[in-house]
């Protein structure tokens, strides 16, 4: 299997979640009927208390339509973290060039939330969420009635309930520490502290 299993990862291993909370926005994959797969991308946020993730799309989306006809479709998402090309240059122990990434990939059953009371309180979270770090967070509230009532009836929103979540981790594992502080320095200063951070981290 590729990649190699010292670039993979299972939940226990690491806060797999904070990488979802903080790269909110997936790429979807679903298949399409006998052509090629659909491929979208949608933000999610994750319900704690329910152990899932919620999004929601337009009406019009594929998976949307799929919903409707469908209680139940399996999607794969692909959540997307730091990354960057390392140069040899970055370190003798580096001889030929290569990406570093941090990604996961999650395979899942969407369903479709309908009551509309549940409607409204998942796109109350989804709203508290991505404001949070907002001076003044934006509340749904503060809207019109009519037009969250409007937005409400536009959008699908669809719960995931997680079946497989396999995170793959490329942070120069296979090098020493000091060869990986080394990466680390040189990223830092060419303007990549985030994928530095995760590498230090890691050693």
């Amino acid at each position: 299997m590729y990649p190699p299993k010292h670039y993979q990862t299972n939940p226990e291993q690491i806060k797999l979640m904070e990488l979802i909370q903080d790269n909110p926005l997936a790429t979807l994959i679903i298949n399409n009927e006998g052509k090629l797969p659909h491929i979208s991308h949608i933000p999610f946020h994750f319900d704690e208390k329910q152990a899932l993730l919620i999004g929601h799309t337009s009406n019009q989306h594929p998976l949307a339509k799929k919903l409707k006809r469908n209680q139940i479709e399996n999607i794969t998402l692909v959540f997307h973290g730091e990354e960057g090309y390392i140069s040899p240059n970055y370190s003798e122990g580096q001889p030929v060039p290569t990406w570093n990434y941090s990604k996961i990939c999650i395979t899942g059953e969407a369903k479709a939330i309908i009551d509309s009371s549940e409607k409204y309180q998942q796109m109350e979270f989804t709203t508290q969420f991505f404001e949070k770090e907002q001076a003044k967070p934006w509340l749904l509230d503060s809207a019109p009635s009519k037009a969250i009532e409007n937005m409400l009836k536009a959008i699908t929103i669809f719960k995931v309930s997680l079946k497989e979540i396999n995170g793959q981790f490329k942070l120069s594992q296979n090098k020493s520490a000091a060869i990986k502080q080394q990466i680390s320095d040189q990223l830092i200063s060419n303007g990549n502290k985030k994928l530095a951070d995760i590498m230090i981290n890691s050693i």
